[in-house]
């Protein structure tokens, strides 16, 4: 396990927890974005992200790895769910910061207890492979434009 994940976990909990930093989330967002086009490898999840730094130290209660076949649909009614929420309440609280606050961490809680459950039940790391709502819409895009532009402008 990466000690940068852990120090990015608990700058989380502290940022979203302590300082009630309701736009937390977006902050790891544009970290993990500026990596992904920078780089052009998902080093945020495997090196930074605090979802899997909570899901490598829960490791050892993880059931071995299986294949579904419709786990890579499940990402299609779990994604645009997810950031629908996450829009919709940032547009209609936007105006009452602690009610926006109560909003964000619910969809947190609700993302990591997800996460938790089918790391139990259908193995490690499963639910940032299938259904992370930020690595299948955002990041892999962005890697994937990153990379094709590299190419074509050839060697430097």
């Amino acid at each position: 396990m990466k000690t940068t994940a852990y120090v990015t976990l608990v700058a989380t909990f502290f940022l979203m927890c302590v300082v009630r930093m309701w736009w937390t989330m977006f902050l790891l967002f544009g970290v993990a974005l500026t990596l992904a086009l920078v780089v052009g490898k998902n080093r945020f999840c495997s090196d930074l992200c605090p979802m899997g730094a909570l899901q490598d130290s829960m490791g050892q209660s993880a059931a071995p790895r299986r294949r579904i076949a419709s786990a890579r649909w499940w990402k299609f009614l779990l994604v645009p769910l997810f950031w629908g929420a996450t829009f919709y309440s940032t547009f209609t609280y936007h105006h009452d910061p602690p009610v926006l606050w109560v909003w964000m961490l619910r969809i947190m809680i609700s993302m990591f207890f997800l996460a938790m459950v089918t790391q139990m039940y259908l193995g490690r790391r499963f639910f940032c492979v299938h259904l992370c709502p930020l690595r299948h819409p955002v990041l892999e895009p962005a890697r994937r434009s990153r990379n094709h532009l590299l190419k074509k402008r050839g060697p430097a």
